[in-house]
């Protein structure tokens, strides 16, 4: 079994390649990573990938943290869905812009100091962020690229998970579709048909639309490695007509495209939220997920039963929708009603 610390990417300066040099079957072999001195960072992504691939790595107890989340990323790509491994990315390499240094020396300071950088983060944000470092070294050591946690992560505390208090009333809803693009207004409206989250509606294909059975079929998605079923969508009558004109206009890729035709990305639908949030003056946490919030409280307060809600919106019990996703609370005058109905005797 090769060493990874001896093993490392060059560069050839005549062809302009990255290679690295191993031995295979006992013969030295070259194989190339990427093209171009700029690319550095790629050829070091490629060569973690193969060599975490051909199950030749050793790392020595300096390996860095940079190391380690390539070679995680690398078994993240192969086990989870694409979306869980670049939302492991995003974190993993802003962190990676604070701290390079050996996973061996690395301390509670340097990830508070990161936090610290991110003063628009919120608490939720906060708990992701720290999850992502956790999970890489908790991954590390499992997998035997670490011989211990370093003991001050180990002790570092998540803030409490935020519970979104934010539910978009009709008026409001009629407000934002007023204040935007048709685009938008298309992705606006399925949020408020379906309950299903942001992100599912920005990936959905002409693929996954099953009309026969009114419904969207997601077998990529958030809790797939979970439940091990795919996800279904169930379709309004009115969702099922704009399905179909979707599929008229986009036989291919995600249907949900913005004015430009392309494909919405969760930072667009961020920003697009934020600026009418601020141009409407709506409440604050006013965001694209606020829409599922909204659908599972309607819902209840429509007499839908909360395991029929747990099945809409995706999950595997009722737990979530009671921790966090109803809102009955702000529905004040069904609430006196249920309270008239459970004090007649």
């Amino acid at each position: 079994m090769q060493n990874s610390a001896k093993i490392r990417p060059w560069f050839r300066k005549h062809d302009d390649w990255w290679y690295v040099t191993r031995r295979l079957n006992g013969q030295r072999v070259q194989t190339k990573l990427a093209k171009g001195r700029e690319n550095e960072a790629e050829a070091f992504q490629r060569f973690y990938e193969l060599m975490a691939a051909s199950g030749a790595v050793e790392v020595d107890p300096a390996v860095s943290f940079n190391e380690l989340c390539h070679l995680f990323l690398a078994w993240s790509k192969e086990h989870n869905a694409s979306s869980t491994t670049a939302w492991y990315w995003g974190f993993l390499a802003d962190f990676d812009d604070l701290y390079r240094g050996p996973v061996s020396k690395l301390q509670k300071r340097h990830v508070e100091a990161w936090l610290r950088n991110h003063t628009n983060w919120s608490q939720s944000t906060e708990r992701q962020a720290i999850t992502s470092v956790k999970r890489v070294l908790n991954w590390g050591f499992d997998q035997g690229y670490i011989a211990e946690i370093p003991r001050g992560i180990r002790g570092l505390k998540r803030p409490r998970m935020e519970r979104r208090e934010v539910v978009i009333d009709s008026d409001q809803h009629q407000q934002l579709l007023s204040a935007t693009d048709e685009a938008f207004r298309r992705f606006l409206f399925a949020m408020r048909e379906t309950g299903a989250r942001p992100g599912e509606i920005r990936r959905v294909t002409a693929n996954d639309i099953d009309l026969a059975r009114g419904v969207w079929v997601l077998n990529e998605h958030k809790t797939r490695k979970k439940t091990g079923k795919p996800r279904i969508i169930y379709l309004t009558p009115a969702m099922i007509e704009l399905s179909c004109e979707l599929m008229r206009q986009a036989a291919e890729g995600p249907l949900f495209l913005n004015s430009r035709a392309r494909p919405w990305t969760a930072n667009a639908v961020r920003c697009r939220m934020k600026r009418l949030r601020g141009k409407l003056n709506l409440p604050n946490g006013t965001v694209a997920y606020s829409y599922r919030h909204t659908y599972a409280t309607d819902g209840l307060t429509r007499g839908v039963p909360i395991a029929d809600m747990a099945e809409l919106l995706g999950h595997s019990n009722t737990k979530m929708i009671s921790e966090h996703y109803a809102h009955l609370n702000q529905r004040i005058d069904h609430m006196r009603d249920a309270a008239r109905k459970a004090g007649d005797p």
